[in-house]
């Protein structure tokens, strides 16, 4: 298998590892807020909107989990190989 197969597989592995854990979060945000408003029969579209903006801020401003250091830690595995990749034969 191609080097550069390989890698584009780490790559797709790296960021669905790095996004599910906040997909999920938001999901969860986003099933506890519907519930709450069917409950209580809130019909404002800010009501959704704001729980999920404030985590989404809240994640970028806390590192998403770890999600940064999985992709740094891809960046730099890549950047180290980067010679073995542009010296391999691409056919």
């Amino acid at each position: 298998m191609p080097l550069y197969v390989i890698w584009l597989h780490m790559a797709l592995v790296t960021e669905l590892a790095a996004i599910t854990p906040i997909i999920a979060f938001l999901l969860i945000i986003g099933v506890v807020t519907a519930i709450i408003q069917s409950a209580l029969q809130i019909e404002d579209a800010t009501f959704s909107l704001l729980p999920k903006t404030i985590a989404m801020i809240a994640i970028g401003l806390f590192g998403g989990f770890g999600a940064m250091k999985g992709i740094s830690q891809f960046a730099v595995m890549f950047i180290a190989h980067a010679a073995i990749l542009v010296h391999q034969s691409w056919s």
